[in-house]
């Protein structure tokens, strides 16, 4: 639905593509797109998403302006999960494999959380003025409720499994959590306390701290990633010994 949008959105609007902008020639330019392929490809469709939704406000008609906007919001969704799946191959992989446990563990919530954010969004009763705002916000709950899960889902099998994180991909996850967080107490009042007086601010109030997450992640992909800690030589002697043992019992055997 278009709406007219005041002077605080429009200045947030211009902020978000300025930031996205900047964000994505800082990947680019520093080239952590080779560590981070799928977030890059999330913040560059954010940057046409952002320019092409206020072409057609300005420009364009109802028409245009809700075929972009759904077609954007599916894509937008598929790429924040290739974030979140890029962020538990980091995390949960060792040389190319998965850690014994990670696969099982992402793949149970996998199916768990599809479920969890359908009931979630089919027994809400939207704030809205239109059936077609009602299934907006339908979706909009549906999609921040599974973004949320799934990478809850890797914090805690990491963590389960006594993985430690690296650090690109902890940058990159600090900024998502608090975003996706964000996300969720937003779409929660538009769907349970019904903040129909509200939405404006609301939706304001989850711009700005995708914004804040935004400068968070120009500032840390700027910076070298830390030095990662090496085990010490005794440490390094020791696993070789009993790597060595290991391998005698599973050929004695």
């Amino acid at each position: 639905m278009l709406v007219n949008l005041s002077l605080m959105a429009t200045m947030l609007w211009a902020a978000g593509f300025v930031l996205n902008a900047v964000l994505l020639s800082v990947l680019l330019y520093k080239r952590r797109y080779r560590i981070v392929p799928w977030f890059t490809a999330w913040i560059g469709c954010g940057c046409v998403y952002t320019l092409a939704l206020f072409v057609s406000y300005r420009f364009g008609s109802k028409g245009v302006y809700a075929l972009i906007y759904w077609s954007s919001d599916f894509i937008d969704l598929l790429l924040q999960i290739a974030v979140i799946l890029e962020i538990a191959a980091i995390v949960l992989q060792r040389s190319g494999r998965w850690v014994e446990g990670a696969r099982m563990r992402l793949s149970i919530m996998g199916a768990t959380a599809p479920l969890v954010a359908l009931g979630m969004a089919w027994f809400m009763k939207p704030a809205a003025e239109t059936n077609l705002d009602a299934w907006a916000a339908r979706t909009s709950l549906f999609t921040t409720v599974l973004v949320l899960l799934l990478f809850v889902a890797v914090v805690m099998a990491s963590h389960q499994l006594g993985l430690g994180w690296r650090s690109y991909a902890m940058r990159e996850s600090y900024g998502l959590f608090v975003w996706a967080v964000a996300a969720f107490a937003t779409d929660t009042l538009h769907a349970y306390w019904r903040t129909l007086g509200h939405f404006t601010l609301l939706e304001n109030m989850r711009n700005a701290v995708f914004q804040m997450a935004a400068i968070y992640w120009i500032v840390t992909f700027w910076l070298p990633e830390p030095v990662m800690e090496t085990a010490a030589p005794e440490n390094i002697n020791g696993l070789k010994e009993l790597r060595k043992r290991l391998e005698y019992g599973q050929q004695s055997r």
